[in-house]
């Protein structure tokens, strides 16, 4: 029926963007009515209206196409203010992902959406992984005992991205290196801790069964953009700031470790550098291992194909086959995690992040920046509560 159709519009349809734009094409029952982004005169995508008059021109398409979902992926400055300004237009918020600018940066998004009753969904598709959602549920089932150690990471190398390559030269149009790459000359600190947290904190109930104590950051010297700049012939005038690899320990109230890495300036293959480790076992999410005490081999690791179908997530029993069709770029998580906004719009199971949590996540990098800047460790009793 007409009436049970999720109207939807864009702001920002770059890189993620337009991922999210075609991967919505697939799942019945939304329709994207319209975009807004002021780098994209002149495109054209069947059935869709195009703002592009300048930075404020996403104000006219929410007033003319009264959208009920809008999904936000602009530059990083601008997620807060464009999804206050959906908000009071009447929208939900599909808002991606991305480190705090400063602290409390979502205080105003959050009473507002309080207020108001609209739903901000935080696009942070690591929650959907298979492994991760399977991971979820095997921990609340007790079968890896308390937990006690967690690790995880955003450990990418984004060197291409951050300098377009040879479009330092200017011989390559520029993507997100025209305002990301700055946050590497001007900041040190965990500038994208969500890939790797979110995870840790929905496994193991950071945020709402227990609570973030204390932060403590390194950061390495920088290295690797300089590097490739000289290998590419660039201007060796830059000045880096950002440490190759910043590592974050946090505590929670009830004793559990976290380690968090941010690497995205060195050669290496991708990793999200998951592990989880509790009284009963452990399980190695890179290497697709688990070791259960008592049910593997003494001292032996096994591999978790037959856990994580087990302890399968009840999305991907229902959505895993045709998220693996449809979502090859992400492995199914993108997929899973839009029907999972679906399902909420519509009334069934809760989104399992919120708002909240996106404060909570993102508040780690503005404390990693005091952290390293005053070489201490920071309390968080008051700093990182959302």
């Amino acid at each position: 029926m007409e009436s049970d159709i999720i109207k939807t519009a864009f702001i920002g349809l770059g890189y993620r963007g337009m991922q999210l734009f075609n991967l919505l094409r697939h799942i019945p029952g939304f329709r994207a009515t319209a975009f807004a982004d002021p780098g994209k005169p002149g495109i054209a995508l069947p059935e869709t209206k195009a703002y592009t008059r300048g930075e404020t021109d996403y104000v006219r398409m929410l007033r003319e196409q009264t959208p009920r979902l809008v999904f936000v992926a602009s530059p990083w400055k601008c997620h807060v203010e464009h999804a206050m300004r959906c908000i009071e237009h009447g929208a939900d918020v599909a808002l991606e992902i991305k480190g705090g600018l400063y602290v409390d940066e979502y205080r105003p998004l959050l009473e507002l959406a309080e207020r108001t009753g609209r739903k901000v969904y935080p696009m942070e598709n690591t929650l959907f992984m298979r492994d991760v959602m399977a991971m979820s549920c095997l921990v609340r089932s007790g079968t890896l005992g308390e937990i006690v150690y967690m690790r995880g990471g955003y450990r990418h190398d984004l060197r291409r991205l951050l300098l377009d390559d040879q479009g330092t030269l200017g011989n390559r149009e520029k993507t997100e290196s025209v305002w990301r790459s700055r946050f590497y000359q001007e900041e040190n600190g965990d500038l994208y801790p969500t890939h790797g947290l979110a995870p840790l904190c929905f496994i193991a109930g950071i945020g709402r069964t227990d609570r973030f104590k204390s932060l403590t950051s390194f950061a390495s010297r920088p290295a690797g953009l300089m590097q490739r700049i000289r290998d590419l012939g660039g201007n060796t005038d830059i000045k880096i700031t950002l440490g190759d690899v910043v590592v974050t320990q946090l505590e929670t109230e009830k004793g559990v470790l976290l380690s968090l890495t941010h690497d995205t300036t060195l050669p290496r293959p991708r990793s999200l550098d998951f592990e989880i480790q509790g009284t009963k076992g452990i399980w190695q999410g890179d290497r697709h291992l688990i070791y259960i005490e008592g049910n593997s081999p003494y001292e032996t690791w096994e591999k978790d194909d037959a856990y994580i179908a087990r302890y399968e997530h009840p999305y991907w029993q229902r959505w895993g086959q045709t998220a693996l069709e449809v979502d090859t770029h992400h492995q199914g998580m993108d997929f899973v995690m839009l029907k999972a906004v679906k399902e909420d719009l519509r009334g069934g199971t809760p989104y399992p992040a919120s708002l909240q949590d996106l404060a909570l996540w993102t508040s780690v990098t503005p404390w990693s920046k005091v952290s390293i800047a005053e070489r201490r460790t920071v309390s968080l009793d008051k700093g990182l509560k959302p």
